[in-house]
């Protein structure tokens, strides 16, 4: 069933059913990832969706010794993606909140912070720009404050701290009508925080589709890495894990893991099939996933 899924036919024929995607947290055991594959034995716990929404895009973020997990709520009557967030208080996810929510698609929400005030990059490749989103009272009230690239469309931009208010930002350029005629560029831009103005360093073209952001970046055993969606055959297929060399460049990481659904172990028992975004903050990993039916 699991090769029946990635088959284009298949799927249109209803032959590959899933659930809607959904978003699962762990505590991360004696600082041991799941991403690397060192931990397989302790289960996810199920952030449940709701009447209104399913989620996806998980994105944790730790401040202050408080954990925040952000993420696409895909709105099911609207059909579009908004921005909310739960608390994560002894490992459980409350309280949740709708924060920002636009006439086109959001998803992919990065918090980041800068001279103490709070940020936000979400993918609203729909809209057709890069937009940057401050915190007025972090984290339930945002507002746009600058729109950084216009007349593109750029896919889950991640960004990784540099130094002097610059910040490196991974992002994914999807030009094409269809997965025939479709071209991806993974770009590499610097975003200046005081000028608030990103600048493109460098580009290539992804022709096997494997360098899509799936998620922040993180340190283990003194290495940075980044993770990748492998999307080829089905979108959230897979994630790659690579050792970041350094290099400022990021075509020539070293990859080091895959991580299939395979690697995801749920409390319900239930198999997952598709992932696509990993997150660690706080001492807690999430991912995203859906399960065949």
């Amino acid at each position: 069933m699991y090769s029946l899924y990635y088959s284009p036919l298949a799927r249109k024929l209803g032959l590959a059913k899933s659930t809607d995607w959904g978003v699962a947290i762990r505590r991360v055991s004696n600082g041991y990832n799941t991403i690397l594959g060192e931990e397989k034995n302790n289960s996810f716990t199920i952030i449940e969706n709701t009447d209104d929404y399913w989620f996806a895009d998980p994105l944790l973020f730790s401040d202050n010794g408080k954990t925040w997990l952000f993420v696409e709520a895909y709105n099911r009557k609207s059909h579009k993606g908004e921005i909310g967030y739960f608390e994560i208080v002894e490992g459980r996810a409350v309280n949740f909140k709708i924060v920002i929510d636009t006439p086109t698609h959001m998803s992919y929400p990065f918090v980041f912070k800068y001279l103490d005030e709070y940020y936000m990059i979400p993918e609203t490749g729909a809209a057709h720009h890069i937009a940057l989103y401050k915190a007025k009272s972090f984290p339930g009230t945002w507002e746009l404050d600058t729109i950084l690239l216009d007349n593109v469309v750029y896919r889950d931009s991640t960004i990784i701290p540099d130094n002097n208010g610059m910040f490196k930002v991974l992002s994914y350029k999807q030009e094409g009508t269809n997965r025939f005629n479709m071209k991806n560029t993974f770009t590499v831009f610097q975003l200046d925080m005081k000028e608030k103005r990103l600048t493109k360093i460098s580009e290539f073209l992804d022709k096997k589709q494997n360098n899509r952001p799936a998620g922040p970046c993180f340190i283990n055993g003194g290495g940075l890495f980044r993770v990748s969606q492998k999307c080829n055959r089905a979108y959230g297929e897979a994630m790659y894990v690579y050792e970041i060399n350094g290099d400022g460049q990021f075509k020539n990481d070293r990859l080091v893991n895959l991580f299939t659904g395979n690697n995801i172990c749920l409390q319900n028992g239930k198999k997952v099939v598709l992932t696509h975004t990993y997150s660690q903050a706080g001492g807690y990993e999430v991912v995203d996933y859906r399960c065949l039916l």
